[in-house]
């Protein structure tokens, strides 16, 4: 079994102001489709959301159009393509399919519909994210395993590493070497940092920041319980990831870039995780999954 597992879960979408959202006001969210579906990404204009889903019984991309509620489906695989992230200048799609026996990292042009395979590791490579200026794609593989054979059932790959690589295939570069499981990578928007998750323990994980040079890594939650898929904001200036911190329920928080002042931004109970956000001239708009089986739409005031 690979790290990634398909869980059917619903892609919660919530509103609130670009300052920290005011954890004592949280208006009643409004569901937006009734539908399975996962990870989700915000177009570089904030009108489309990309995301996966299990309608068509496997895993295939689709986007979403807000304004025409117009669905598109993206990939048409027997195989499941999933994780879409959305290339700066909107034109592609990076993301992460399993049609050769094993998940490997691809890109579709959304004007010709033409996809290309980059990674060909035959591991486990998985979490695309592109740099701000769209020349590379970071991402985690479990390529570092000494062995390579798909980990025990209920069980996952002992060394995850974060790694870089070109539009096309060319010039991987690792930036972890610490033989951990380090996932959910990303550029900061002015592309002078990562952020990802690194596993501490079984019940522990933490979220970390590293300069894209590989320099000065630093755990930015220190918290005792499972802090797992961190973003930026689009500023830079908050991180937004989930956490099971309160309970049993992972839950949506906010945090300053240097790790001070969380926030608990959602109460929706259950599995809320994968936090991705998109700024609009009034608002920064926040998609996250939510283990159920609609996807909503939540306005929260400062």
């Amino acid at each position: 079994m690979t790290f990634f597992s398909v869980n059917h879960v619903a892609c919660a979408t919530l509103f609130f102001t670009s300052a920290v959202a005011a954890v004592a006001q949280r208006p009643e969210p409004r569901k937006l489709m009734g539908t399975v579906n996962e990870e989700s990404s915000w177009s570089p204009d904030g009108k489309t959301i990309a995301f996966d889903s299990i309608r068509s019984g496997k895993l295939n991309i689709y986007t979403w159009r807000l304004e025409t509620r117009e669905l598109k489906r993206i990939t048409s695989t027997n195989a499941n393509d999933f994780t879409p992230e959305w290339s700066p200048d909107g034109k592609q799609i990076a993301f992460v399919s399993d049609r050769n026996g094993h998940n490997e990292i691809f890109v579709v042009d959304l004007e010709s519909d033409a996809q290309r395979q980059l990674t060909k590791d035959n591991s486990d490579d998985i979490h695309p994210h592109w740099s701000p200026d769209g020349q590379r794609i970071i991402y985690c593989s479990a390529r570092d395993n000494p062995n390579q054979t798909s980990a025990p059932e209920g069980e996952i790959y002992e060394i995850y590493e974060i790694y870089t690589i070109k539009p096309d295939g060319s010039d991987p570069k690792r930036i972890t070497s610490d033989k951990g499981i380090n996932t959910y990578p990303s550029y900061s928007p002015d592309g002078r940092q990562i952020l990802f998750r690194k596993v501490l323990g079984e019940k522990n994980s933490e979220v970390f920041v590293v300069d894209a040079d590989s320099s000065s890594q630093r755990n930015l939650t220190n918290n005792s319980a499972f802090d797992a898929s961190p973003r930026w904001s689009p500023d830079g200036k908050k991180i937004v990831f989930g956490s099971n911190r309160g309970g049993t329920d992972y839950e949506i928080y906010l945090v300053n870039a240097d790790g001070s002042g969380v926030q608990r931004l959602t109460q929706l109970h259950g599995r809320n995780t994968s936090p991705n956000g998109h700024r609009t001239e009034r608002e920064f708009r926040l998609t996250t999954q939510h283990k159920a089986s609609a996807t909503y739409l939540r306005p929260t005031r400062r």
